[in-house]
């Protein structure tokens, strides 16, 4: 029956041809998956931007917070290899015409709402890809990326404390380097009534720029030091009768191999044992402490939602090939009528009637999935290639000026072809149950009398 089986397949162009839609349907459906899977990969890094694997915001209304109390917490922990604070404050960016005159009206373009961020250059390095974006600016580079905020001499005369912006932002706005930015401030807590309402400014230094990934932060996202006296603390956010927390939250990487959930149990209870509030604290209500997926949650699910859109609507080419093994399947019960009735003499029974149908039709649907799958592998092994043959007509997938990539990228993985290249024989099988059941249902006397 197996020689049979392969008999009707092999010898038949046209069930070959099915095959061969079998194997095409599944190639184009991953291989363009892979594609997919390679630009959520690249999607997931830029969204990240500056985020790490926690990030702790400790609970309002818990009183002046220092950082050094949280780092000896934090830094002897396993789980935990390194962690960096942030000191979040936001402000209005004055930049000066061409004439030197500051634009202080509120109406103008070039005041801009920004984000001021006070960072530890060197515990930033540590958490976050914030080495490679200062390594790779293409404005504005600072001379030491390890020493981002190292300044030059002569500019220690002015006391003005240093600042990096993207090349985003140095472009939007037309930067210098040396440029004084102007920015007024918020207080960082609203008085009380009867209390003066009074904003804060200060003038910072534009040192460099630095090539960040997420374009929303980059447009409105200034960083310097966190404190000291070129730090943002005393130079823009600090009250004058009053102490301030010298953190908003931090930065928390785990160690290789530590689960995000892990790490974060082991975070809070830390801080519970060393009597620091924490989020969760019944004492002090609010707070988050969040990893960096939950942060992007909205994106992410997006972009999630979208690569499962596409497998569906992709998948429909493999059920339409499949109708090719259905249709070859019916045209080759119909002319294999006599053979079938003469087996039905000769005692083969309904089953093995409708078993050599079904094997037909499952050796196909395996051959065409076997093909498939290994020609989708190899797509995405050499998607250069295919990328350099586009380029011989012409065919830019990525345009400089349009996208920021600017090729094709790939990412196989192994789970998804899998379940993928299951379905799709378990899709190919199914469509040769109706031909098979023709065949074991066919009666002996009707077949020997066909003609």
């Amino acid at each position: 029956m197996i020689r049979l089986a392969l008999a009707y397949l092999l010898r038949r162009p046209v069930q070959l041809l099915a095959v061969l839609g079998v194997a095409v349907g599944l190639t184009a459906l991953l291989a363009v998956l892979s594609v997919m899977n390679g630009l959520i990969a690249a999607d997931r890094a830029q969204v990240r931007g500056p985020l790490s694997d926690l990030h702790l915001v400790p609970p309002p209304g818990s009183g002046v917070l220092r950082y050094e109390d949280y780092r000896q917490v934090l830094e002897p922990l396993p789980e935990v290899r390194a962690c960096a604070p942030h000191l979040v404050g936001y402000a209005v960016l004055g930049v000066r015409n061409l004439s030197g005159v500051l634009l202080n009206t509120p109406r103008s373009a070039d005041l801009n709402g920004v984000q001021v961020v006070g960072i530890d250059p060197e515990a930033e390095l540590q958490v976050n890809d914030f080495g490679r974006w200062l390594r790779d600016a293409r404005r504005l580079a600072v001379e030491d990326p390890a020493e981002p905020f190292r300044m030059p001499e002569r500019w220690r005369v002015r006391r003005y404390a240093p600042a990096l912006v993207s090349d985003r932002l140095v472009e939007a706005l037309g930067l210098r380097r040396e440029e004084i930015l102007q920015l007024g401030a918020l207080p960082p807590e609203i008085p009380p009534p009867g209390e003066d309402f009074l904003p804060h400014n200060g003038r910072f230094h534009l040192l460099g720029s630095y090539a960040g990934s997420d374009y929303e932060l980059d447009m409105d996202r200034i960083l310097t030091l966190r404190t000291g006296r070129n730090g943002l603390l005393e130079n823009l956010l600090a009250p004058l009768d009053r102490e301030i927390s010298d953190f908003s939250e931090i930065l928390i990487r785990l160690e290789e191999g530590v689960d995000l959930e892990q790490g974060r149990r082991a975070v809070l209870a830390a801080l519970a044992a060393a009597g620091l509030p924490a989020p969760g604290d019944p004492d002090h209500p609010g707070g988050s402490l969040e990893t960096w997926e939950e942060r992007r949650a909205p994106y992410l699910l997006a972009i999630e939602n979208e690569r499962r859109v596409t497998a569906l609507v992709l998948f429909f080419i493999v059920v339409v090939a499949a109708f090719g093994l259905f249709a070859t399947l019916g045209a080759l019960v119909r002319e294999k009528v006599r053979d079938l009735g003469i087996l039905a003499a000769l005692g083969c029974s309904p089953w093995r009637r409708g078993g050599l149908l079904l094997g037909v039709g499952a050796a196909g649907a395996a051959a065409g999935t076997a093909l498939g799958g290994l020609a989708g592998w190899w797509l995405s092994r050499h998607i250069e290639a295919v990328e350099t043959f586009l380029g011989w007509f012409g065919v830019e997938v990525f345009p400089e000026g349009i996208y920021v990539i600017h090729h094709l990228p790939s990412q196989w993985i192994p789970e998804q072809a899998a379940a993928l290249s299951a379905a799709t024989f378990a899709t190919g099988v199914l469509f040769t149950l109706a031909p098979a059941i023709h065949a074991a249902t066919l009666s002996p006397s009707t077949a020997l009398r066909y003609e």
